[in-house]
C-alpha cells in the first residue's frame, strides 16, 4: 500500500507539472518550482563559514651583512549580504628584535564597507582598523554581530599593509622572520536538503 500511494502521489505531481507548463511564463515557473520543492524533504538550516586568510611571513635572502626591511601589501574583497550573521577577525603580529621608537616596522589592517562594485568605500569610518607599530601585537579576536548591528551589503575591502624583515640563511640560530596572522571568517545561514546533506546552499541564493 505505501508503494502504491507513493506512485499515485508522483503521478499527480507529474500531471500538475504538465498542466503548469501550459500556463503563462512566470506563473508556470513559480508553481512548478513550488511543486518540485514540495516533493523534497524539509531542509535543515545550518551555518556556513567563508574564510579569508591574508597572513604573511617576511623571508628575505640573509646572505648580506645586514638584513633589510621590505614592505608588503595584501587586499581582499569580501562579499557581504543581508543574510550575514557574524564576521570574526583574528589578528596577531610577531616582530623580532624590536628596537623601540626608532623601529620602522609596522602592520596596518583596515576593513572598509564598500558598495556592490567594491570601488566606492567609506574610508572615513572603517569597520575595523588596527595599527601595530610598537613591536609584537598579541592575538586578538574581534566579533562583529550583524544580527545586533546589521552589516551593510556590498563588496567590502580588507587591506593589510606591513613592513618587516626576515632571514633564511640556513643557520637556525641566526635566522628570524617577522610575520602577521590575519584571518577573517564570514558566517551566514545555509540550507541542506536530505537528498544531499553534504551540500549546504547559502539562503541568499534563494532570494
Amino acid at each position: 500500500m505505501p508503494v502504491l500511494r507513493s506512485q499515485k502521489t508522483m503521478s499527480a505531481i507529474m500531471a500538475l507539472l504538465f498542466v503548469t507548463m501550459a500556463m503563462p511564463g512566470c506563473l508556470s515557473l513559480v508553481i512548478g518550482r513550488e511543486m518540485m520543492e514540495s516533493a523534497r524533504g524539509f531542509p535543515e538550516v545550518r551555518e556556513m563559514s567563508t574564510p579569508y586568510d591574508l597572513s604573511h611571513t617576511f623571508v628575505i635572502d640573509g646572505t648580506g651583512a645586514l638584513p633589510t626591511q621590505v614592505q608588503k601589501t595584501m587586499t581582499e574583497q569580501i562579499s557581504i549580504d543581508h543574510t550575514v550573521q557574524e564576521i570574526i577577525i583574528n589578528f596577531q603580529t610577531s616582530v623580532n628584535y624590536y628596537a623601540g621608537d626608532s623601529d620602522q616596522r609596522y602592520v596596518h589592517v583596515e576593513l572598509l564597507s564598500c558598495d556592490d562594485s567594491g570601488s566606492n568605500c567609506d574610508t572615513s569610518n572603517p569597520i575595523y582598523e588596527v595599527m601595530a607599530d610598537n613591536g609584537s601585537y598579541p592575538q586578538t579576536r574581534t566579533e562583529l554581530d550583524c544580527n545586533l548591528d546589521p552589516c551593510e551589503s556590498g563588496l567590502w575591502r580588507l587591506t593589510v599593509d606591513g613592513r618587516g624583515m626576515g632571514t633564511d640563511t640556513g643557520v637556525g640560530l641566526l635566522d628570524f622572520q617577522d610575520s602577521w596572522v590575519l584571518r577573517v571568517t564570514v558566517i551566514r545561514p545555509c540550507l541542506a536538503f536530505p537528498e544531499n546533506p553534504e551540500e549546504c546552499t547559502p539562503t541568499v541564493d534563494f532570494d
